[in-house]
């Protein structure tokens, strides 16, 4: 898909069809040009016509010949400086130029290219300059502000461009490519909803629609107005199928949509029929992790990394890929490998905080954490672990500041208030710990996962009453979220009701217990029995059975102290006897 960039460098090639009035095929420019009526003409046209089919040097020929013929014709000298522009020849390009400027003083097309031509070598100030000067001997002139306006967008004066297309406009409302640019600036500037005008205004009057049918589609998809992104990049395909940018915006919408099935087809399709990029294989990487296709996902951005083996964004992606898989030490591999390339890339640095977190190393985690700060000094999710990773370090000062900036950045962060409250909890404040798990309620109470969250702080402030309302409801909001289940058999076990929470606990599946998230619950459940001394006999057998089976699936040091401690409870029970 051309870019504004790629676009912009046209600008030549538009004004040379304002100047190219004839309509000849160059097998009958020798004709033409044998003739002393217009030989001049002829070899101008010539060469305009080799040029553009892109025989640039036949051109350059061409259009010397017709200089040498007719000193006075300005157009001969625009067209060989439009020709050499092509080239990138500047410096040949502006000699032209001025020339036909030294013939002509008043030719405005030729100040216009010449202060195009000033921009490409970065002169922005001369460009404006000239600029000027044409405007000054033809204002009504529309190519003036079209490329005056193009020369302002390259140098990123995006206001003044804007201004400048808007006049051109004015003056030659069917020019499809100023209306198209003025669109491209409107849409790098975040205005979507009002390139979709421009784009629109170019396609009544373009030929090629395809440029301004696929923008229209891409700022729809920013715009969050999936089906008509879906729309117009079928319109898109329906004038070109050969073009995989098209398809990613399909694939795109359809994904937002949650069509997997269409999403997927839209790849399909692309690497059938279109001519296909990294950047395509990328997308195509990216929309098969998003379904949770691991490892396809994986050799799509790994041919990607094949075609491009520098790219931070398919490294960094692939480092999330096997994050995702669970394979954390080829994760890391790949984050470290972005940040020899990129060492500012505040991602990797936040995924590597991550893993050193979840290793145990909060040290080297919070060392990744804050060099990702001074990148993103917004993250809200930064402060959050670096609150985590204080709060595990028992250094609680820092923890409260950290949970203390994340609540201010991101006030609906519902689990900054949650793990906030634990740590005042910890520290004896109990009343604004109570305030902090209120407020994470009254901001999300539809979730059963904050009901339990919740209740987990009530758990620990000892306000069981509360605990208990809160476990319950997360299980009338979702009746398959069991480590609620295990909440409420652990407010029993705490009040001294054993009988009730082994019930609750035999109401379980096996397929229950079988997760990480269980082991911290049921350790509570079962250590504040092997520490009660008046836990009757049939309370410890209990808690003894379900030991042993808690021991099958972890193996757990801790769980194995609580088993011997109740093997001891047992014996004594039986010695007493």
């Amino acid at each position: 898909m051309a870019d504004l960039k790629n676009i912009i460098l046209n600008f030549g090639g538009e004004i040379k069809k304002q100047i190219d009035k004839f309509d000849i095929f160059v097998k009958k420019y020798n004709a033409v040009s044998q003739t002393s009526q217009i030989p001049t003409t002829a070899y101008m046209n010539w060469g305009i016509e080799l040029a553009q089919r892109g025989k640039i040097d036949e051109a350059i020929d061409k259009l010397r010949t017709a200089s040498l013929m007719a000193g006075k014709n300005p157009g001969v000298y625009i067209n060989l400086g439009i020709t050499f522009l092509r080239q990138k020849n500047y410096e040949e390009a502006i000699k032209n130029f001025r020339q036909a400027i030294h013939v002509d003083k008043y030719n405005s097309k030729a100040y216009a290219l010449w202060a195009s031509a000033l921009s490409e070598i970065g002169d922005l100030k001369g460009a404006i300059d000239i600029y000027k000067l044409a405007q000054k001997y033809d204002s009504r002139d529309p190519d003036i502000y079209l490329n005056w306006g193009i020369s302002l967008a390259k140098a990123g004066k995006k206001k003044e461009a804007r201004e400048k297309f808007k006049k051109s406009v004015s003056l030659n409302p069917i020019n499809p490519v100023t209306s198209f640019l003025w669109g491209l600036v409107l849409y790098e500037e975040g205005e979507y909803q009002e390139a979709i005008s421009k784009f629109s205004h170019s396609l009544i009057y373009s030929q090629d629609k395809y440029d301004s049918t696929y923008y229209i589609a891409l700022c729809h998809l920013k715009l969050n107005n999936y089906k008509s992104a879906i729309k117009y990049a079928q319109e898109a395909l329906k004038v070109n199928n050969t073009c995989s940018d098209a398809y990613i915006i399909l694939a795109d919408a359809y994904l937002k949509t949650c069509e997997e099935e269409k999403c997927l087809q839209a790849f399909i399709d692309a690497n059938e029929k279109a001519q296909v990029s990294t950047q395509f294989f990328v997308n195509w990487g990216l929309a098969l992790q998003h379904y949770h296709y691991i490892d396809t996902a994986r050799e799509k951005l790994n041919y990607a990394l094949t075609l491009e083996p520098t790219n931070t964004v398919i490294i960094f992606n692939l480092g999330v890929n096997y994050l995702l898989s669970k394979e954390y030490t080829q994760a890391e591999e790949f984050f470290l490998k972005v940040l020899e390339i990129m060492p500012e890339h505040s991602q990797a640095l936040f995924n590597l905080g991550a893993l050193a977190f979840d290793r145990g190393d909060c040290r080297q985690a919070l060392e990744y954490y804050k060099k990702s700060l001074q990148l993103d000094k917004k993250n809200t999710r930064i402060y959050y672990n670096m609150a985590n990773c204080y709060y595990k370090l028992d250094e609680l000062d820092e923890a409260a500041r950290y949970f203390k900036k994340c609540i201010e950045y991101c006030p609906d962060l519902t689990q900054a208030y949650i793990s906030y409250a634990h740590l005042l909890a910890d520290t004896g404040e109990d009343i604004e710990a109570q305030r902090k798990a209120r407020s994470a309620y009254l901001m999300d109470k539809d979730s059963c996962y904050t009901n339990f969250a919740v209740g987990a702080v009530y758990l620990k402030l000892k306000k069981f009453d509360d605990a208990l309302e809160r476990f319950e409801n997360a299980i009338k909001i979702n009746p398959d979220y069991h480590i609620a289940s295990l909440g409420i058999a652990e407010v029993h076990c705490r009040q001294g009701e054993y009988e009730k929470a082994f019930l609750v606990l035999d109401s379980l599946s096996d397929e229950v217990f079988d997760k990480n998230e269980t082991l911290n619950i049921l350790y509570m459940i079962l250590n504040t029995v092997s520490e009660d001394s008046n836990a009757s006999q049939s309370v410890v057998n209990s808690a003894l059975q379900y030991c042993n089976k808690f021991l099958e699936l972890y193996n757990n040091d801790k769980i194995q102290e609580i088993q011997n401690t109740l093997v001891n409870k047992k014996n004594q029970f039986e010695a007493d006897k």
